[in-house]
């Protein structure tokens, strides 16, 4: 009984010690959810750090994604920072508050390392699904604006085509999601119809960015992971920014998750992954 009593003590001041480490709400910018939560791995000077863009079709869900499937504490654990941001919703202001929410969160966090003891210099961004397709244009800011520097991205099951997602769906060999009537989320991003408004469509997805950007323009490593069973956002998407960015020679690697939908926790295997492709990153010049 006493030993239960005392490893009940110990895990408690192991919680209060990694809870004491987490900073909430700072604010990045002027609106409303421009906030993120900063944690600071307890005992490691000067840490490398991920930004975090949380998933939710762009209109719901918040930054304490973070911590399913025990990512914060993993991260920290292997010696790495985490800022997990909040950004615009759709519902409040249609595309591209919401790539403007990323721009300045990695503004500040390039901009504030010394204040909150991480290397500014050693920074990376890791999203899932809405928030894949915002890191994936984490991305491609870091390649457009001189400022702004990545170690990497990594990519957990991203809508990277807004004008393919309808036709993914019903071209690939995996079920559909009931998604409701009304609006899609893309529809909702940027305030109109994707049908209807390829411009806008196209305008706002990664993938066709990329795929016409400048053959110097410098994109970091990606990391791109995707279940095969993914009903929300077809696997295709993932398939065709793969063949994207090897086409540019841009450093990818996908990992197709056997049958594992959109997240959930067959994707807890591929924390790990993740790291190791982090701490890979921080590691080179």
């Amino acid at each position: 009984m006493k030993t239960a009593v005392l490893l009940s003590a110990v895990a408690s001041l192991v919680a209060s010690a990694v809870q004491s480490e987490v900073i909430h709400d700072i604010a990045y910018g002027d609106g409303a959810r421009n906030q993120l939560d900063l944690y600071l791995p307890e005992g490691v000077a000067n840490p490398p750090i991920v930004l975090f863009i949380h998933g939710g079709r762009w209109f719901r869900n918040d930054k304490d994604q973070i911590n399913r499937l025990d990512r914060a504490e993993a991260l920290m654990d292997a010696g790495i920072a985490v800022a997990a941001m909040n950004y615009t919703y759709s519902t409040d202001a249609i595309w591209p508050a919401q790539r403007d929410d990323v721009a300045a969160a990695l503004r500040y966090l390039a901009a504030h390392g010394t204040d909150h003891g991480y290397d500014a210099a050693q920074l990376a961004v890791w999203g899932q699904s809405s928030g894949a397709h915002l890191a994936l244009w984490a991305g491609i800011i870091s390649a457009q604006q001189d400022d702004i520097t990545l170690k990497g991205v990594v990519s957990w099951y991203a809508p990277s085509n807004l004008s393919m997602i309808a036709v993914d769906r019903a071209n690939d060999d995996v079920g559909d999601s009931d998604m409701g009537d009304g609006p899609s989320p893309e529809d909702l991003l940027i305030g109109a119809p994707v049908a209807d408004n390829p411009d806008l469509a196209n305008a706002a997805s990664p993938e066709w960015v990329i795929s016409r950007m400048p053959d110097d323009a410098q994109l970091p490593p990606f990391l791109l992971m995707h279940g095969t069973q993914d009903v929300v956002v077809s696997p295709l998407q993932s398939d065709r920014l793969l063949a994207t960015l090897e086409a540019r020679e841009t450093e990818v690697s996908l990992t197709r998750v056997a049958g594992a939908s959109h997240g959930g926790d067959l994707f807890a295997p591929m924390v790990p992954e993740v790291i190791a492709f982090l701490k890979t990153r921080f590691a080179q010049p």
